[in-house]
């Protein structure tokens, strides 16, 4: 049954792809007016320096202003789904709560680097995102740089690096956005922007909330092993959004910019006291300086806090009563300085050099209480400590780049950054069985050093054709909770830090190619081979006492070979489409921690993907389709299995249509999961869902 189900939504995806890449809306010559992708479009993550995309010696994706209006994208994850070698895996539709994004190969949230204008906003604790706290309206384009990162930017950047950069061009507008749709959706926010003299403000608020959807009645039988438990209900979210930027240009050559955001959700289960809130602080400084026409400098400090809790319910499985609630709470800070100055050396080079600091400070509070809910309310009325943990983190940075110019037609870059990285005032604060009395331990200090090159060629054959090659070193170095995580649960199972943990390892070979047939039709091909050594995994064994105990160390190697095709085809000045599909043949070549997982497929790992879809703008008229292919993604010991708890393979639709009633009113109608697919996420995928949207600017 799984496989049939997969070979149809195989089926399926091809059909619809050959249907779009076989229409024809209008004469070759009107296709060559139309440019259907910018080439000569200026990105700046790529080098940490504006380069066209052409230029750049990486597979790189823009994700423009347009395209977030256009298509179906309410949060910034739906718009990185359709990008081939990027896996945005959701388990609970529009929240957005439990959304992380992989890429190539690698399986962890942890191991991509998302960056706010150039800032890393990966959680000091454990290096997540909650990239829907982002709002929309903000966002100027994103730019997706896929390949290893680190020679530029450090840890986390192993499978590639995100920049979402936000509106610093205001236009003196308001834009005011109203929605509703089904699972209770509601929306509202306000962006406005303007300048005065040589200030420019850009501010948004948004509120969102809805009451969700059912997962599956399963969900409560799974956790209490009992086919008479009652469904939770409904799982809600209650969203707030404040953000704001200001910019001052002193003169022509240098600006200021000064931004702030508050980002805090609270998430909840109808029938259930089991809910949870995360509340986001940040602010940053940037200071660039075009101090010459051949020199530049660029400044910046920003601080992110988080402060994030959750309350859990244990049920027992002989009285399928609650037993016990579990309050969690982890506050984080990180801080992130840079200075890079980039410059001319003769004719031939230009640098780039640069130094960062980056500090991590995260603790985790476990506590043992009586809860009560009604709804969206809850009320704790009783609890005791049982384990804290917590420690800090920071990294001193040099890294340097040169991008040479061989000839008019080859640039050779090469570059590399080292990393000093240290844990210290780590501790665990928890029961001790032996005196049995609670104490605080000090856990040993950590340190690790790593250096990162990469060497990267690009040539124009000709004026269609350009080839990319790049070999480059990437790493990640452990977070705290995987170095300080020490305790012992209720069940019994212990966890025990692991000090010594080192950074995880990995090398990075890769070619591929642009080719511009013509104004309307551009085709991309990448293939890439990377090893992976030092992986970071948990290590489960019994000890002497016959307890269950859960360690992180470096367990072993894998190894990536991908494969990613893409073609965009402007069909006519309305229409336009694209394809794309991406291999990738992710497997543990060793492991210490689960040896029988040796040569399977990597969890979080789709094999095959397919994106296909169309967009269309014309007259008062928008709008986009846009069908999407995943294999599952199950661990090794789920593969091929289906249903709760599993992450099966599945091919929908979403859509979106706008109409323009008036010069600045905007009509939107959008549905998800059009075709009403059923499939497993983890919990039950959504259903076909609703959303409708007014947009007035003035």
């Amino acid at each position: 049954m799984k496989k049939k189900r997969e070979q149809k939504s195989v089926a399926l995806a091809l059909v619809v792809g050959l249907a779009l890449s076989s229409l024809n809306f209008t004469s070759v010559a009107a296709e060559e007016e139309a440019q259907v992708f910018d080439l000569d479009q200026v990105v700046v993550t790529a080098t940490k320096t504006e380069k066209k995309v052409k230029d750049v010696p990486a597979a790189v994706e823009v994700i423009t202003r347009e395209q977030l209006d256009r298509r179906n994208i309410k949060r910034v994850s739906d718009a990185l789904t359709a990008i081939s070698g990027v896996f945005v895996k959701s388990n609970k539709g529009m929240m957005g709560t439990t959304d992380s994004i992989t890429m190539r190969g690698f399986g962890n949230q942890k191991q991509i680097l998302i960056l706010l204008d150039g800032q890393p906003v990966n959680d000091g604790y454990n290096g997540s995102v909650d990239i829907a706290n982002v709002p929309l309206e903000t966002i100027e384009r994103i730019e997706v740089i896929k390949g290893p990162g680190s020679a530029l930017y450090g840890s986390n950047a192993m499978g590639g690096v995100i920049n979402i950069i936000t509106k610093d061009k205001a236009k003196q507008e308001t834009i005011l956005r109203a929605g509703i749709g089904e699972q209770g959706t509601e929306n509202k926010s306000i962006y406005t922007s303007g300048s005065a003299g040589k200030w420019e403000y850009f501010l948004s608020a948004q509120k969102t909330s809805l009451d969700g959807y059912i997962t599956s009645d399963e969900y409560k039988r799974a956790l209490v092993g009992s086919d008479k438990a009652q469904n939770p209900g409904k799982n809600g979210l209650d969203r707030e959004q404040y953000n704001g930027k200001l910019v001052y240009h002193p003169d022509d050559k240098s600006k200021f910019s000064l931004s702030s955001g508050n980002n805090k959700y609270s998430y909840f289960y109808e029938n259930a006291t089991d809910r949870g809130k995360r509340d986001a602080d940040s602010w940053a400084f940037n200071y660039e300086n075009k101090m010459t026409d051949t020199s530049s400098l660029k400044l910046s400090y920003g601080e992110q806090k988080i402060d994030s809790w959750y309350v859990s319910t244990s049920y027992s499985s002989k009285t399928n009563n609650v037993s016990s609630y579990t309050y969690s709470q982890t506050p984080s800070k990180t801080t992130q300085a840079e200075l890079q100055y980039n410059f001319k050396s003769g004719d031939k080079d230009s640098l780039t050099v640069g130094y960062a600091r980056r500090t991590e400070h995260s603790d985790s509070f476990g506590k043992t209480l009586t809860a009560a809910s009604n709804g969206r309310n809850l009320t704790l009325t009783t609890a005791n400590s049982d384990s804290n943990i917590g420690g800090k983190t920071e990294t001193d940075s040099f890294y340097i780049q040169d991008e040479r110019k061989l000839s008019d037609k080859t640039t050779l870059y090469l570059g590399g950054r080292y990393d000093d990285w240290r844990f210290y005032n780590g501790y665990t604060y928890g029961y001790d069985s032996a005196t049995k009395s609670y104490k605080t331990n000090n856990t040993a200090e950590g340190k690790a050093d790593s250096f990162n090159p990469k060497i990267g060629l690009v040539h124009k054959v000709n004026n269609k054709l350009t080839l990319r090659s790049s070999i480059g070193k990437a790493f990640r170095a452990p977070n705290v909770y995987e170095l300080a995580k020490d305790w012992e649960s209720s069940t019994g199972a212990i966890y025990k830090c692991n000090p010594d943990l080192q950074p995880e390892e990995a090398t990075n070979y890769e070619v591929g190619l642009d080719y511009q047939a013509n104004k309307s039709l551009l085709a991309k091909l990448n293939l890439f081979h990377t090893d992976v050594t030092d992986a970071i995994d948990k290590k489960t064994y019994t000890n002497v006492a016959g307890r269950t105990v859960y360690q992180y160390i470096n367990s072993g190697k894998a190894k990536v070979n991908g494969l990613e095709i893409g073609l965009t085809k402007r069909l006519s000045q309305a229409w336009s489409s694209f394809l794309n599909y991406t291999y990738t043949d992710a497997q543990v070549t060793e492991s210490s921690t689960a040896p029988e997982n040796v040569d399977k497929q990597m969890a979080n790992v789709p094999k095959n993907m397919f994106n296909v879809g169309f967009d269309y703008t014309q007259d008062r008229w928008q709008g986009s389709l846009i069908g999407s292919y995943l294999s599952e993604t199950n661990s090794p010991s789920k593969q091929g299995q289906t249903g709760y708890g599993t992450y099966e393979s599945y091919f929908i639709v979403n859509t979106k249509i706008s109409y323009k009633m008036t010069k600045d009113t905007m009509l939107s109608l959008s549905v998800d999961n059009l075709l009403d697919r059923e499939y497993y996420s983890y919990y039950v995928a959504p259903s076909r869902t609703t959303y409708l949207e007014l947009t007035h600017k003035f």
